[in-house]
């Protein structure tokens, strides 16, 4: 139990001992130290893409991966609409010529292939040029639905053309384009993750199901089985050997890996598709039987390596470039996605099997692309040859760049993480952005990038350098998105709403949220002849929650709530600020804006004190809580163990007509306090005493009235969470740590004797994001105590 108030008041920041009088850099940070060194699987590549193969299959596969090649820069360079018109045509069948007799006939499909391919390439800009702005603004939502439909008709009759000429004697000498109907699933399963419609989804599962039956026809013939049976098995007898991939010939190697793909990615869907706990736990079993083959893989690289290293030949494994990345994608992600889950949960997970460890993955993934954070910037002449380089036709290879940007640049601002280091992450994106110039998704990065360096209107800038085509545009509401919370950080709500309302007409993410969003910029705005518009979206709000694996998400949760709420008194309070914390925007905003969101926020806090009932006031002096302590105290049960006066202190705490007043006066002393902690704290900014001990006394007022509190019990929660934040700055390392393990025994809300709890209408809504924190700031307290050692040695 942590210690009273008081106490934490006379030993906490007046001793002014372990802050640095500039505040340390969290834009770049020392690469972690690995507890094995990552492997460098691009060094295994032996494949001779030159050499004609004896095996037809192997043709046709060589052929499909320069397609599918092609049509991945013309995805990844913003000319989606060509690269699924190139799916859609299909493969090129391989001939049947013998190649050991006649292999000019063998090389003519693949010279075609290549052709193809840059013919599609030039055509692009004629195209282009035929289509004027009139008709891009003209096309509806309607035109992209019809071009979601008619690609999974297309997708359809792919499939059934191919099951067709499975059947009878052909079905040796008939090619399977496997990679073909996985470039298929991957381009609509990224379709439907965009516009959340149930039917694409669908029609995104389908496309899944038939690159899983077209790799599976392909596969060594012990290694087949479909169902949950294979799927079962697997989950009980552990992993494959690296013996059973030593076996396989090039094509069988890539059906495994395909398949597996397919199966990781069409279960991901299925969770969004169906909304009962059931199908997870199946989903669940087909994740685990993917892993099977994805770390069997990996162990007969392991092994090949190890040949490698002994200084043995290594050409009849015939790895490429393709296999490789995708084995060091499939692998790291299982890694870094299992080390965010909770302590509890990835230790289940590891007894069966699965890895976690974050560091690992990301390296591997740097390794892919022969990247070190720690190297100087290239030269010319590296840079070069980095480009030439063959690993870079991987199909895979750009998704394994992504992997490192986006959580630098985006899920590092939502989860505090440790070893962030965005010039490294500007490094790969520069560099993929050189060799797709128009790509929305590098571009997307680059103003992340500039956001999360409080460069707003340079990153506002760059989202609106984006052109997306007409057929693809809900890719625009993430952009969109981006400008709105940007506007919201910068209080230009006219802007805010703007973004809101077409969000809100647009797309089908989440119509809770959206509903919520366009309401609240409208009512920051404060126009009066809004507010019937405002009310009516207040209502609806709580219509448009989804579920997703049969759980609410939370920020919808916390939506609704504050919808309830305004519905319930007509007002809220700073509504737009205290969303953003689910966000996270206030460790991008700048100082200057920080300090105009400061004149704001205070300003509520004086309005409020001056509402504070007079008994309340004369109280100030005396504790609330038995024992001179807040809410910790709750041992001893409900109300009447809580306050030493409760009744007394009921009536002397009530406001007309303000019910939730309380929740309102904590939230904005929070809001003040977590505000002041980031003027206080900015990364290389000389360190702000006074905005520190502002924060310290506005955290400390959220614990004094926390008893008081009727819903928003996170502004509790959060405020014990930066105060141990400022603790780790000051250096008492060990008293943070008591702190979040506290927390962390708060995420039980059953044990919590708060009156909204005991009313069972106050669940902290945010319980999940302040366990992510949580857990990700006892991770910086072990860093710092690691580097505290080291400097000792």
């Amino acid at each position: 139990m942590p210690p009273s108030v008081k106490t934490e008041t006379d030993q906490g920041f007046n001793q002014g001992q372990g802050f640095p009088p500039f505040n340390a850099s969290r834009r770049r940070q020392p690469p972690p130290k690995l507890k094995k060194p990552a492997s460098h699987y691009r060094h295994l590549v032996r494949w001779n893409k030159n050499q004609i193969p004896e095996s037809i299959e192997e043709q046709q596969m060589n052929q499909d991966l320069v397609l599918l090649r092609q049509a991945l820069d013309l995805f990844l360079n913003s000319h989606m609409v060509e690269c699924e018109e190139m799916l859609a045509k299909g493969p090129i069948p391989v001939t049947t010529t013998d190649a050991r007799t006649n292999p000019t006939a063998a090389a003519a499909a693949s010279t075609a292939a290549a052709q193809k391919a840059a013919e599609a390439l030039g055509d692009l800009k004629l195209e282009d040029s035929k289509k004027n702005q009139e008709e891009e603004d003209n096309l509806s939502n309607e035109t992209s639905s019809s071009a979601s439909s008619n690609m999974g008709e297309k997708n359809s009759s792919s499939g059934s053309s191919t099951e067709s000429g499975k059947k009878g004697d052909t079905d040796k000498a008939t090619p399977k384009a496997m990679y073909y109907e996985l470039g298929k699933g991957i381009v609509q399963g990224f379709k439907a993750l965009l516009t959340f419609n149930p039917e694409e989804i669908e029609l995104g599962m389908k496309a899944f199901d038939q690159a899983i039956k077209t790799a599976n026809k392909q596969r060594k013939g012990t290694m087949i089985g479909l169902g949950s049976a294979m799927a079962v098995g697997s989950f009980v007898m552990g992993t494959i050997g690296a013996g059973s991939f030593r076996s396989m010939n090039r094509v069988q190697k890539h059906a495994e890996l395909i398949y597996a793909e397919a199966t990781i990615l069409r279960s991901l869907l299925s969770v969004l598709y169906h909304i009962d706990l059931w199908m997870v736990f199946e989903e669940c079993i087909n994740l685990r039987h993917a892993f099977t083959i994805i770390q069997g893989l990996k162990s007969f690289m392991d092994s090949v390596e190890s040949e490698l290293r002994a200084g043995k030949n290594i050409d009849r494994h015939q790895i490429d470039e393709h296999l490789v990345s995708g084995v060091t994608l499939s692998y790291s992600l299982y890694n870094i996605i299992i080390s965010f889950l909770p302590e509890f949960m990835v230790k289940m997970l590891q007894f069966i099997g699965f890895p976690s460890d974050r560091d690992w993955g990301m390296a591997m993934l740097s390794a892919c692309g022969d990247w070190d954070p720690m190297a100087p910037p290239d030269t010319p002449a590296e840079h070069a040859e980095r480009l030439a380089s063959s690993a870079n036709d991987g199909i895979r290879r750009q998704f394994c760049d992504m992997v490192p940007v986006i959580f630098q640049v985006i899920v590092s601002s939502f989860i505090p993480m440790n070893h962030i280091d965005l010039s490294y992450a500007q490094m790969i994106n520069d560099y993929n952005l050189e060799r797709f110039p128009e790509s929305p998704f590098f571009l997307f990065f680059k103003g992340r990038h500039l956001q999360i360096t409080s460069k707003l209107d340079q990153a506002v800038e760059v989202y609106n350098s984006v052109k997306v085509q007409p057929q693809w545009h809900n890719l625009n509401h993430i952009l969109v998105f981006e400008e709105m919370m940007c506007a919201m950080m910068q209080a230009d709500h006219d802007t805010a709403c703007e973004k809101s309302r077409q969000l809100l007409k647009e797309s089908r993410w989440s119509k809770c949220t959206f509903r919520y969003l366009t309401a609240i910029t409208g009512y920051e705005r404060g126009k009066q002849s809004e507010k019937k518009k405002i009310d009516n979206l207040m209502v609806k709000v709580e219509d448009g929650m989804q579920k997703v694996a049969g759980m609410n998400i939370f920020f919808e949760t916390f939506c609704a709530r504050k919808s309830k709420r305004f519905e319930q008194e007509g007002r809220l309070l700073l509504p737009c600020y205290d969303f953003m914390l689910l966000w996270n925007t206030f460790d991008m905003m700048p100082p200057k804006v920080l300090q105009k969101a400061l004149v704001t926020i205070s300003a509520e806090v004086r309005r409020l004190q001056a509402m504070l009932p007079q008994k309340m006031k004369d109280r100030e002096d005396q504790p609330l809580a038995t024992n001179d302590q807040t809410i910790e105290a709750f041992s001893g049960g409900y109300l009447s163990s809580m306050f030493s006066n409760k009744n007394a202190i009921l009536k002397d705490s009530k406001v007309e007509n303000y019910e939730n007043f309380y929740d309102d006066y904590c939230l904005a002393f929070f809001l003040q306090g977590l505000v002041a902690y980031h003027i206080a704290f900015f990364p290389e900014e000389e360190f702000n005493r006074d905005m520190c001990e502002l924060a310290l006394e506005s955290f400390h007022t959220v614990f004094r009235y926390a008893p008081l509190i009727k819903d928003d019990t996170y502004t509790y929660y959060f405020s014990h969470y930066y105060k141990a934040k400022i603790w780790i700055h000051q250096g008492r390392l060990d008293e943070a740590r008591t702190r979040f393990r506290y927390l962390l025994g708060l995420s039980n809300t059953n044990l919590l004797g708060l009156p909204a709890l005991v009313g069972g209408k106050g669940r902290n809504s945010l319980e999940l994001f302040v366990l992510l924190k949580v857990h990700s700031g006892l991770l910086d307290i072990e860093t710092a105590k690691a580097a505290i050692a080291e400097s000792q040695v």
